[in-house]
């Protein structure tokens, strides 16, 4: 309100014109802001010229004009309604105990000042927190708009408070922010004479006061700018563990976010940890900068990470995850530290723990590396998890002693692998190992070199795989696995025969030496053992497809092996095919019937070798052979197994005497028959008398009872019976 000197008219020309310089901003009880001030003059109250409702009009419609200052007086906790664009300043309490805020807001709004009494969560280690009497901090909300400036004076601090106070520069507050469960700290304007903060408010929140101590971190929110001062080392702690100390050459400004992946593709080998962090200078520059990242063991645990392998990690500016210069983990204090001169995206990388499962996607050759050191290269044929397991060579040996010839290798506590996939087939795989121990690498010497042997849990048995490379440097061994399964490493003594097959993969050729006998194994459960005339190479390949030009009634078993030699000659072979029941009832051929059979040139007919046979007990069929072509199987189709017709009752009969002028004989016979399956049920009745003393030397022929049949007749009779009918 604006009103004219006392002594003028206040409708007078004059009093008008001096209304500009006269104005005064009242100050009016909070209890009742429309009462006009009693202490005003009554003229004042009474009459108010047009022009001056206008002027205050026009000020408060004007959406860019600042409204006049409104001093206020409140209670903490209360909601006190300011104007928009208007410089609101609000006490709270009592003058020797109040609070001041001085707020603007960009919309009418409410706002409330709110005593705290105890911190939000603990403070970070090193800060104690600053009371006023009962409290400990204080709470800005703004409603129905957002706050363009708020500069708040607190009461003064209590006397212990003040007691914790020592020197310049030891008051700050931090602000808590209840989404990130952290803090950040808010620079203060002033630690005043009586005691009192004074600070601006950046947004709306809980905010408390602390002591602070040099070299101590500055809480800090992810992106949040914070300035570096040049040549001075500052600390920044972030919410989750990330601490980044750094000394810039200019006064700059840091900026750090945190995500959980990125777009640049892991390490060769490295699971990536899901914490990543961009981290930008506002001018870019060389730095001293060191990171600190406090992991939490049982998420890397969980993640199949192991700890001892956890590495900070940066990505050039050629997209590449590159290892800094400095990097080191404390599995004590659960931290991973790096060094580094410049700031870009950060990431935190481990390796595998033998025994978990790691998710690879399909058709892409993934690299593994291991915490022991093992590194496996995995392709499968869709998104999968793959399982490399370590094996205690003893859990094998126990049930299938290693093949004569060979020791076993270890590596530490194990001395074998197990490689598992779930959700796809495998691919391709290929391992190195790590380093084998001391003792182990001192078995390879001389004629004695490292090998790989593949153990079948089933046979109980074994299958060569050869090696790839042997480090003698590293004492670490490279194989390709072809499939999954269980590998024991061993050291294979040239001297002494090794008697398992070796593995080949279908396709390749394989050397054999004139006189000696070797043998091969392959996929699909194909076995061949063979003995050259001369030095010679086998190769085979496997077609999965239904012969051609089967034998008449023969069924196919759906496969077609082409086994050739470079050189033809006259061998002595055998090999094993193993197969599946089911498959072989899928197709309606009776198991016991399976043969081995081969075609001596494409298109002719299918032969049976000299020996072959089907246990089907262990599912395989064999066969010898004096040479090699096309070979596949064939069954014959499996019966219905009904029952055949009920044998009759054979009869009885009865023997008379049978004796001559000296002696008399007697006899009787019974029978019985059944019949099941394809046969026909026999049952044949027979009377045979026996002399029962000796018969007269002159007779030429024994005597038959009246009533018996002969023998001849009997067998005769016996096998009409027995031959097979059609029902």
């Amino acid at each position: 309100f604006c009103a004219p000197p006392p002594h003028e008219d206040p409708d007078s020309p004059n009093a008008r014109q001096n209304l500009s310089i006269n104005c005064r901003s009242l100050a009016l009880p909070a209890s009742s802001p429309n009462t006009i001030p009693r202490n005003l003059p009554q003229q004042t109250k009474m009459k108010l010229s047009l022009p001056v409702i206008a002027l205050v009009l026009a000020l408060s419609t004007s959406s860019h004009a600042q409204l006049l200052d409104l001093d206020l007086t409140a209670t903490l906790g209360a909601t006190t309604s300011v104007t928009a664009n208007t410089e609101a300043t609000i006490t709270y309490g009592l003058a020797a105990l109040s609070a001041t805020l001085v707020i603007t807001t960009d919309a009418d709004a409410d706002v409330k000042l709110s005593a705290v009494s105890t911190v939000s969560a603990d403070l970070p280690q090193g800060h104690s927190a600053l009371a006023f009497g009962a409290g400990a901090g204080f709470k800005l909300e703004v409603s129905g708009g957002s706050a363009v400036s708020a500069k708040l004076t607190t009461p003064p601090l209590s006397v212990a408070a003040q007691a914790l106070i020592t020197s310049d520069g030891q008051v700050g507050c931090f602000r808590y922010d209840a989404a990130a469960q952290s803090y950040t700290q808010v620079d203060i304007e002033s630690y005043n004479a009586d005691k009192s903060i004074t600070l601006d408010l950046p947004v709306a929140g809980t905010y408390f006061f602390v002591t602070l101590a040099v070299g101590l971190p500055v809480p800090t929110l992810y992106a949040e700018a914070r300035a570096t001062t040049a040549g001075e080392s500052k600390a920044y702690a972030y919410p989750g563990g990330f601490l980044i100390k750094a000394k810039t050459t200019t006064d700059n400004t840091i900026t750090t976010t945190r995500k959980n992946a990125s777009d640049a593709v892991a390490p060769s080998g490295k699971m990536a940890a899901g914490v990543f962090f961009d981290i930008t200078l506002q001018t870019e520059e060389t730095v001293e900068a060191q990171l600190n990242y406090t992991y939490d063991a049982a998420a890397m645990a969980a993640a199949g990470i192991a700890e001892t392998s956890l590495k900070l990690m940066f990505k050039s500016e050629a997209g590449v995850w590159t290892e800094p210069d400095s990097v080191m983990v404390d599995v004590q204090a659960k931290v991973v530290v790096a060094t580094s001169t410049h700031f870009s995206e950060w990431g935190l990388f481990g390796s595998s723990i033998l025994g978990l499962g790691v998710s690879v996607k399909a058709n892409t050759a993934t690299s593994i590396e291991f915490a022991d050191g093992t590194m496996l290269s995995v392709t499968t044929d869709a998104n999968a998890q793959v399982t490399l397991k370590a094996v205690v060579t003893a859990t094998i040996t126990g049930s299938a002693a290693l093949p004569s010839g060979s020791t076993a290798l270890s590596f530490g506590a194990h001395g074998g692998l197990e490689l598992m996939v779930e959700g796809g087939n495998m691919v391709s795989a290929s391992v190195t190992t790590s380093p084998l121990s001391a003792s182990a690498r001192a078995l390879i010497t001389g004629s004695v070199s490292a090998g790989c042997l593949m153990f079948d849990a089933e046979a109980e048995s074994y299958t060569q795989v050869d090696i790839e490379s042997y480090s003698a440097d590293t004492g670490s061994i490279t194989v390709e696995l072809p499939m999954e399964g269980t590998y024991v490493f061993a050291a294979l003594d040239a001297s002494v025969a090794v008697a398992v097959p070796v593995f080949v993969k279908l396709g390749e050729a394989r050397a054999t030496v004139a006189g000696e006998t070797r043998s091969f194994a392959y996929q699909s459960g194909l076995q061949i053992g063979l003995k050259t005339q001369t030095d010679n190479a086998i190769t085979v390949t496997r077609t999965e497809s239904d012969a051609s030009n089967p034998p008449a009634g023969k069924i196919g078993l759906g496969f077609v092996l082409d086994i050739e030699l470079d050189k033809e000659e006259t061998i002595e072979g055998t090999f094993e095919v193993a197969y599946d029941a089911s498959a072989v009832a899928a197709k309606g051929i009776a198991e016991s019937s399976l043969k081995l059979m081969f075609q001596r040139e494409a298109g002719g007919a299918w032969e049976e070798p000299d020996s072959v046979s089907v246990d089907v007990t262990a599912k395989v069929i064999v066969a010898t052979t004096s040479h090699f072509s096309k070979w596949t199987a064939f069954g014959d189709a499996s019966g219905d197994g009904s029952d055949g017709p009920t044998g009759h009752d054979g009869g009885s009969g009865s023997g008379s005497d049978g004796g001559d002028a000296n002696g008399s004989g007697s006899g009787s016979g019974s029978g019985s028959g059944s019949g099941s399956g394809a046969g026909v049920g026999v049952g044949v009745g027979v009377s045979v008398g026996e002399a029962d003393e000796e018969q007269d030397a002159s007779s030429s022929a024994p005597v038959r009872p009246t009533g018996s049949l002969s023998l001849a007749l009997l067998a005769t009779l016996s096998a009409s019976l027995l031959l097979p009918r059609s029902f």
